[in-house]
């Protein structure tokens, strides 16, 4: 027992030599096993670097590159800026701070009933590729994701979300979806909702409206 009180009293002698008294503070920089990322290669702005010939560390834009969520001059106005200054309903889905709109901001989208097939075709596509895996083809909720057990995914078709309130949630996300306004286009946002919209109304429109659309369907 008493080599036992031996070596615990030379153990506590050694951790307080090493590691010092509670509330000590040391000049020399901190043992750390795992780092996490608390020194990076990294360069200060302004700072000189001996890296670059220049000796500057900071640097101008790659010729011929592009800002992301702009485009370049002369580009045709296919798509819209991802990343805005502007607050309007178009751009944020809300008329003010705390209330979202109903309908789609027809104007800044340019549409017509000439392009209207085609958008909503293009909300098919964009719904298909970001959407259905979590709220199924159909939009009630029950895709690739509630197979393994996923909870709460939300039933598209029975949403009652006015479409600033849908694309509220394709930007930032809610619950256990995550934002998506980083990959989907402003236009393509809407897009989707205009889909929706259509999904929506194909549960309850009247028979005779979509009868040949569901017949062509079936016969693929």
């Amino acid at each position: 027992m008493r080599y036992f009180f031996i070596i615990y009293v030379l153990l506590a002698v050694l951790v307080v030599s090493i590691g010092g008294l509670r509330g000590k503070k040391f000049k020399d920089a901190p043992i750390r096993v795992f780092p996490d990322m608390d020194e990076q290669d990294r360069i200060d702005p302004q700072e000189a670097s001996d890296f670059f010939n220049d000796g500057l560390g900071a640097r101008q834009p790659v010729a011929a590159t592009v800002p992301q969520g702009l485009k370049p001059a002369g580009l045709a106005d296919e798509m819209t800026k991802s990343f805005t200054n502007d607050n309007s309903y178009h751009q944020t889905g809300m008329f003010n701070e705390d209330v979202f709109g109903t309908g789609l901001p027809v104007n800044e989208l340019g549409l017509t009933e000439e392009n209207l097939p085609a958008f909503l075709k293009r909300g098919l596509v964009m719904y298909n590729a970001n959407c259905s895996g979590c709220h199924g083809i159909s939009g009630n909720g029950k895709g690739v994701i509630a197979s393994y057990g996923v909870p709460g995914v939300f039933n598209l078709v029975t949403s009652k979300l006015p479409d600033g309130g849908m694309y509220d949630v394709i930007v930032n996300g809610r619950g256990n979806m995550g934002a998506f306004g980083y990959q989907i286009d402003v236009k393509d946002r809407w897009a989707i909702i205009a889909y929706l919209r259509a999904l929506q109304y194909s549960r309850t429109a009247p028979l005779d409206q979509v009868k040949g659309a569901y017949e062509a369907g079936s016969a693929k």
